[in-house]
């Protein structure tokens, strides 16, 4: 009778341990599966144009001003996430295969100059292929299940951008904090450049020189960049495309 009695005691005094022992490896395995989540990102839709909310900087007379409300070229990207788990973006690196300043024809500037920021500056001296990354921290989070928009401006280094439009084609890639990549690309983006006879206006572009073998140039160098396979025009470089068709 005392070894039945002293059985059940110890059986009684193991289920503690037990619930505990389960506890611990449920908490472990709880752990284990918010581990797995991933995120899995995919683009849905992706395009550019101007914006008009840059920051930048206006110089004249040798003295220099900050200023805000500058146009450049911003990417849009629209994001669904299909993974387990959220994605976050921490980081982007613009592969850049084009970068350069089109020829006018007949630049002329105003008094001063105004160049505008850019989360991703692009140097314009340097030699393609090279690669650029975001001039500021990125963190950008798309939750499971859900869709969301991703903006980037992308235009010339401030400190090489002159009068006469810039013209890039990039590919960007976007670094999630797990790992994995996305890129989105290869874009064709232009930034408008300050010349008052060559310039952006509504849906087409004001081109006041005249027919020449200088403008017929920038408008095979434009249409070339268009020929490329795969490539996402923003709205002002194909309305710059369109608008020196004439020329060709």
């Amino acid at each position: 009778m005392i070894s039945v009695v002293a059985l059940g005691l110890s059986v009684v005094a193991l289920i503690p341990a037990f619930d505990s022992a389960h506890s611990g490896q449920s908490q472990a395995d709880t752990a284990k599966s918010e581990s797995d989540r991933r995120g899995l990102l995919e683009v849905s839709a992706v395009s550019a144009k101007f914006t008009d909310k840059l920051k930048g900087v206006e110089t004249s007379s040798g003295s220099e001003q900050e200023i805000t409300g500058l146009s450049g070229p911003e990417v849009d990207i629209s994001l669904r996430n299909r993974g387990s788990g959220s994605a976050t973006i921490t980081k982007v690196t613009a592969f850049v295969s084009r970068s350069e300043s089109i020829d006018t024809c007949a630049a002329t500037g105003g008094e001063f100059g105004v160049t505008a920021r850019f989360s991703v500056e692009i140097p314009i001296g340097k030699r393609p292929p090279f690669t650029v990354t975001t001039a500021e921290d990125v963190r950008f989070e798309v939750k499971s299940g859900e869709n969301d928009r991703f903006s980037l401006a992308v235009g010339p280094d401030p400190k090489e951008a002159g009068v006469t439009p810039w013209i890039g084609v990039v590919t960007l890639r976007l670094h999630d904090l797990d790992g994995s990549d996305l890129d989105i690309g290869p874009l064709a983006l232009v930034s408008a450049g300050s010349d008052e006879n060559f310039y952006p206006s509504g849906s087409s572009w004001k081109i006041k020189a005249k027919p020449s073998n200088c403008l017929r140039n920038t408008a095979r160098t434009v249409s070339e960049v268009l020929e490329l396979p795969g490539i996402t025009a923003s709205k002002e470089f194909a309305a710059l495309e369109r608008a020196l068709r004439s020329y060709r």
